[in-house]
């Protein structure tokens, strides 16, 4: 497949790691002729040298006003500052992924006046939320096209204002060319860990993301909760030991942002208090996932909420798959053909789906070879790049006769009024977890005056007072 018409195409994420289904779009949209660029908040984390040696421009700035800049006229800065950043390079299109930075590059890209932008939601906690949902759909009118990566998020957006025409369904991109059975050496991942041949290996392959306590932020059910569900695979570990007191449990990954190593030490311990510590182990961030799936008997996903997640990289390694009933799975994982659902957060339920899939390793064999099939049919690099060629071609425009600076100017003046609507939601949102804005003022103003006191007394006194 070539494009018929390449595009100026530029990529912002909030994260400088991970994001591969962004790596693999943009290097075939390089590889079919559109001119590629990546903005991410810095070059220290692995996607900017994997960029570089695909030799494709990555540029650093701010892009996320949501989470990371407690101050307005900070975020007002940044904003700003990213506006500017866009209409010097003049994209025709710019796609955003993640939720705070598909916030600040929806705005950014409205005020600059770039002519096409895609919003890409990559999990659907941001609709699930009461005051992330009103940002989301609050800023949709920024967007040419919406994309969901799975149909539970895109019927939230529907059912919250988001409209049907705006809507697009595609899924992130993984390339399969790298999940390959035939290809892969599960063996040598297992001698590394020392896991002996015959020993039952059940893995989980994610980020330790830290809990969130902020009400409103996360539904009720998610507050002080890992959201990839570590602690129930945790709990489950005791009840699967009973009948396979051999089977080894391997989380890879680590921990996500300033709070994940301590949430990583948290999973530790539980392990320990369980009495389970020597059965699980935790070999950290690895990049030879494909290897790390071959050497797993049994896949679990079991998330509190959660997109596709690693679902289609275990199916397409032929694997047996467990997964939490989440409807974000349900594009991928079809209950007793693709995989075994178990009930969210109950660790008895997903031991005993564990335990039936390593007494039926024919079961097992079986939903591995339908998963593999089904992912191979549609969920594919392949796929996902057609999708977005065929979006791209039917909303096609370009920056000929955009980046006006008029527009920018009233664009920027009239943002306030166009966000005040979903200001009062989120306030809404927020009153209902119990927020009171005269105690947010009162806690703002002694917050400040306690500084101010801070400050006078850290000054040098002289024969006249304080310098």
């Amino acid at each position: 497949m070539a494009s018929a018409q390449p595009l100026k195409i530029v990529h912002v994420a909030a994260t400088a790691t991970g994001a591969p289904w962004m790596i693999a779009l943009m290097r075939e949209q390089k590889r079919l002729g559109h001119d590629v660029a990546a903005i991410i908040p810095a070059r220290d984390g692995g996607i900017g040298s994997q960029l570089d040696a695909l030799g494709i421009p990555c540029y650093v700035a701010g892009v996320d006003v949501l989470f990371a800049l407690p101050a307005v006229t900070r975020k007002i800065a940044t904003l700003l500052r990213l506006a500017r950043l866009l209409r010097r390079l003049r994209p025709d299109v710019v796609h955003s992924h993640i939720v705070n930075s598909v916030v600040t590059a929806r705005l950014a890209s409205w005020i600059a006046d770039v002519p096409m932008h895609l919003g890409a939601n990559a999990h659907p906690y941001s609709m699930e939320s009461d005051v992330l949902r009103p940002i989301e759909v609050g800023t949709s009118f920024c967007d040419t096209a919406t994309i969901a990566s799975c149909n539970y998020t895109h019927d939230l957006m529907l059912r919250h204002g988001i409209p049907k025409e705006q809507l697009e369904l595609i899924y992130y991109a993984v390339d399969q060319s790298r999940y390959d059975p035939a290809l892969a050496d599960g063996s040598r991942v297992r001698e590394e860990l020392g896991i002996a041949a015959g020993a039952p290996v059940i893995g989980k392959i994610a980020y330790f993301y830290p809990p969130a306590n902020t009400a409103g932020l996360l539904p009720p059910r998610l507050l002080g909760r890992g959201i990839k569900g570590h602690e129930v695979l945790i709990r489950a570990v005791p009840h699967v030991l009973q009948s396979f007191p051999d089977a080894r449990f391997i989380l890879v990954g680590r921990g996500w942002g300033p709070g994940g190593p301590k949430y990583e030490q948290n999973l530790k311990d539980l392990a320990h208090s369980l009495g389970v510590s020597h059965a699980i182990l935790f070999p950290g961030e690895r990049s030879d996932i494909p290897d790390v799936l071959a050497a797993f008997d049994i896949s679990v996903h079991c998330s509190l909420s959660d997109n596709l997640a690693g679902t289609v990289e275990t199916l397409l390694m032929g694997k047996p798959l467990v997964v939490s009933d989440i409807r974000g799975f349900a594009d991928t994982v079809l209950h007793e053909e693709t995989g075994v659902v178990v009930p969210v957060d109950d660790p008895p339920a997903l031991a005993e789906a564990i335990a039936r899939l390593l007494r039926d390793r024919a079961l097992g064999r079986r939903l591995g070879e339908n998963g593999r099939r089904r992912m191979l049919e549609r969920f594919t690099l392949a796929r996902v790049v057609a999708d977005t060629e065929e979006l791209l071609a039917a909303r096609r425009r370009t920056a000929n006769g955009h980046y006006r600076i008029a527009v920018s100017v009233a664009r920027t003046i009239a943002l306030p009024l166009r966000l005040l609507p979903m200001t009062l939601a989120i306030y809404r949102g927020l009153r209902r977890h119990g927020f009171s804005l005269s105690r947010y003022i009162l806690r703002r103003i002694w917050h400040k005056v306690c500084r101010c006191i801070a400050v006078v007394r850290k000054r040098p006194v002289t024969a006249s007072g304080p310098a």
